[in-house]
């Protein structure tokens, strides 16, 4: 079978830094490399956005089976001297957060690796921790993903952040319901927009929201 750009996939892989094991879909893999991952099994990709490297798109569209060896400049690229950035130690106290080395915290949608902390100082990398490093995966695509609802799930979870245990979606004679807290459902309109975006199919479909219920602790 072949893929093209925009193709939802679902695809096994292993992923080598340096010889290391770094990430994987397989379980006993990861948990004998005592990786820290919450969920295993086959990971849904939208062909062609880079879910995980370019580089991988390119080659599922070639085989779906294979093996890659990148080079830093193919993979997550060279480390850059200028993304370790030095902030006081207040400007963390003032987000209410205490600076740990070996944590990684998310500055305004940058992600960055805290280094050192020196007196007042703290070091803050945000290179890719994979960057500078040899690159190889071996991939396998599990099956292409046609299911309507599958695929917005992908938008809500992979693209908008929405964690999956915030929303349930159902699909029923071109109408799609998603259940959801109502600071999500009020946002049906611009919803819909982002799924027409990423699914064009969904132009066909109208989206049904419902409130969900969320049981005090």
């Amino acid at each position: 079978m072949e893929y093209k750009d925009n193709d939802f996939v679902k695809v096994n892989f292993d992923i080598y830094a340096n010889s290391k094991l770094v990430q994987t879909t397989n379980e006993k893999k990861g948990k004998d490399a005592k990786l820290n991952i919450k969920e295993y099994g086959p990971q849904t990709i939208i062909v062609g956005k880079a879910f995980i490297l370019k580089a991988l798109d390119e080659a599922i569209k070639k085989t779906q089976k294979g093996t890659l060896s990148l080079k830093p400049e193919l993979a997550y690229g060279k480390r850059k001297k200028e993304l370790i950035k030095t902030f006081p130690k207040s400007s963390f106290d003032e987000q209410k957060l205490r600076p740990v080395v070996g944590i990684t915290y998310d500055f305004n949608g940058m992600y960055g690796t805290v280094k050192s902390i020196v007196g007042g100082r703290v070091m803050v990398d945000f290179n890719n921790p994979l960057s500078g490093k040899d690159i190889k995966i071996d991939y396998v695509v599990d099956k292409k993903v046609d299911d309507i609802c599958d695929k917005l799930s992908v938008v809500l979870e992979s693209i908008l952040r929405i964690p999956k245990t915030a929303f349930k979606l159902s699909a029923k004679d071109k109408v799609v319901t998603l259940t959801a807290p109502e600071q999500i459902t009020k946002m049906a309109e611009p919803l819909s927009k982002a799924f027409i975006e990423v699914v064009p199919e969904f132009k066909d479909y109208k989206l049904k929201t419902e409130v969900m219920n969320v049981k005090a602790k």
